[in-house]
């Protein structure tokens, strides 16, 4: 469900734009709404107000509101590419800020949250694991921007929704499998083994 409500922007605006005839500024209206919306339910279910979430509502207020004020569907088209960029930044200056760096925090946040447990890697294989990101985060940016500016509106939209699910997909699996062969047998047994038999098992590993 919390999944799902992190793609609620994205969404509305694919919903909106093939609902409405391929009417781009409905689009655009809608994904401005939902990001909104998506700040002001987030704290009122969770009580909390999620920075990706903000970061996306920004982007959309100032490029999706250039789009409607100017009538200029490129702006809206440079969305993705900022979010995008923006993310590789962070991701990139966070390698150097502490010694876990800021996709190990978040990955290891997650794991405990999703498994119970944090999945044993290295620091060279989490180093591995960020500049993949960089760089994955950085193609898409690129990519988006060229699509944007030689093909159609409508190419545009069908290759995000299409396009960039595969290549999610193919990178995902790439990291899964990377991941994979780098845990010992029995950390490989306890991702596929039903750990509800063994309750106490992540509490303590954890503790280890």
């Amino acid at each position: 469900m919390k999944k799902l409500f992190d793609y609620l922007p994205v969404i509305v605006f694919f919903g909106l734009y093939f609902a409405s005839g391929r009417d781009i500024y409905l689009a655009t209206w809608g994904i401005l709404i939902a990001s909104l919306l998506q700040i002001a339910l987030g704290y009122l279910v969770w009580r909390k107000v999620e920075r990706m979430h903000l970061l996306v509502f920004a982007v959309t207020l100032v490029f999706g509101g250039l789009t409607l004020l100017l009538r200029d569907d490129m702006f809206i088209k440079w969305r993705p590419t900022v979010i995008y960029g923006a993310l590789a930044v962070v991701l990139l200056v966070g390698q150097f800020l502490r010694e876990r760096s800021l996709l190990q925090r978040m990955c290891e946040a997650m794991m405990i949250s999703g498994l119970g447990y944090v999945v044993p890697l290295v620091k060279r294989d989490w180093t591995i694991l960020n500049i993949s990101f960089v760089l994955y985060f950085s193609l898409l940016g690129g990519l988006n921007i060229y699509i944007a500016y030689h093909f159609s509106t409508d190419f545009w939209v069908n290759f995000k929704l299409i396009g960039f699910t595969l290549l999610n997909l193919v990178f995902y699996m790439g990291l899964f499998l990377f991941v994979y062969k780098r845990l010992p047998e029995e950390e490989r047994q306890r991702l596929f083994h039903d750990r509800a038999a063994k309750p106490d098992a992540p509490t303590r590993h954890h503790e280890e």
